[in-house]
């Protein structure tokens, strides 16, 4: 059993320190074209922020594929649906006008709730055959995909043909080996210089290779940063590899052990974050800090600006006042005394 905790406790950390990027991404998001170095640090964060979650949720999503538990599974289309409706109610409160509402296309937050259950339906059949020939099949669908300047939003489809190959590899993965590899004290050293290097080289030559943050978001066509180019799946695969192993360096450098009560707690209620941080930074933004400008008195201290409003947003998403409704929300599909 302590075992057990320890183990969770590394993950439940993990979760904790992805999930308060993905905050600050989408705040960061708002003052990267007119602050370079907010632009450095999304550029950081996108390069492996959401492929790891994705593999995240493929190495903890075993069980709903392989006992294939509908109600699990369904479960994330409900998320996908209740995100889109507090974001709409949002946008609406703050600007004052009705936003658009579309139901099959997404380009925001809700598409990663839509990709799991995507994810979940393809892999079940798919879990037959030999690995290797789906993992060789997906590569080159997500390659090729990138040449379609239309595929985009609709259904999320350039998300899930981009993104499924980190979701199929954290399912393959075997966690006690995972975990045991994690451990090891040359890959945590190896890890920690791999992460500050990517760091210098983002910043050293971030004005050259910005636009390929494009690549790294999973909707984005070739066309988008270099055009009438037949290698740009080279791109592809590069990006593939850049967040491969900056997403295992991340991981690495996380640590096991008990860290805080609250970053255990988040680390939990990822899920509530998730759903719930776009909407309050919408309202923020819109009603606050756009009415009194308070970002105005950190002009040159942006990024602190950024830290302190994600640190902000994460604690009142991670909120044990969330947990019920938001447990009550997506579980609708679950029939009474169903065991997890």
């Amino acid at each position: 059993m302590a075992k057990e905790s320890f183990r969770i406790q590394k993950w439940d950390n993990v979760k904790f320190f992805l999930i308060f990027l993905v905050v600050l991404g989408h705040i960061a998001d708002i003052y990267a074209n007119i602050s370079p170095w907010t632009g450095i640090l999304r550029f950081y964060i996108y390069t492996f922020h959401m492929p790891l979650f994705l593999f995240i949720s493929g190495l903890f999503g075993k069980k709903n594929i392989d006992l294939k538990r509908w109600n699990k599974i369904s479960s994330y289309l409900i998320l996908y649906l209740f995100i889109k409706i507090i974001n709409f109610i949002t946008k609406w409160a703050a600007n004052g006008t009705q936003p658009r509402f579309d139901l099959f296309s997404e380009a925001s937050v809700p598409w990663y709730a839509f990709c799991l259950f995507a994810f979940c339906l393809i892999t079940i059949p798919l879990s037959r055959v030999k690995p290797v020939y789906v993992m060789t099949v997906s590569i080159i669908l997500a390659c090729v995909s990138g040449y379609a300047k239309n595929l985009g939003d609709f259904l999320c489809l350039s998300r899930i043909i981009v993104y499924y190959p980190f979701f199929y590899a954290g399912y393959l993965t075997n966690r006690e080996k995972l975990e045991k590899l994690l451990k090891n004290k040359w890959i945590t050293a190896s890890s920690i210089l791999i992460l500050i290097a990517a760091g210098v080289i983002i910043t050293l030559f971030y004005d050259d290779i910005k636009n390929i943050k494009f690549l790294f978001t999973g909707r984005n066509p070739y066309s988008v940063f270099v055009r009438n180019c037949p290698y740009a799946f080279v791109y592809r695969l590069l990006c593939y590899a850049v967040s491969a192993l900056m997403g295992f360096a991340f991981m690495t450098i996380i640590p096991s052990g008990r860290i805080s009560g609250f970053v255990s707690s988040a680390g939990k209620a990822s899920v509530q974050i998730y759903s719930l941080h776009f909407a309050l930074k919408i309202l923020y933004f819109g009603l606050i800090n756009g009415r009194f400008h308070i970002d105005s008195y950190f002009t040159s201290k942006l990024i602190l600006y950024e830290l302190l409003v994600a640190a902000v947003l994460t604690v009142i998403c991670a909120l044990p006042f969330w947990k019920k409704p938001i447990n009550v929300i997506i579980n609708i599909p679950m029939k009474k005394g169903e065991p997890d």
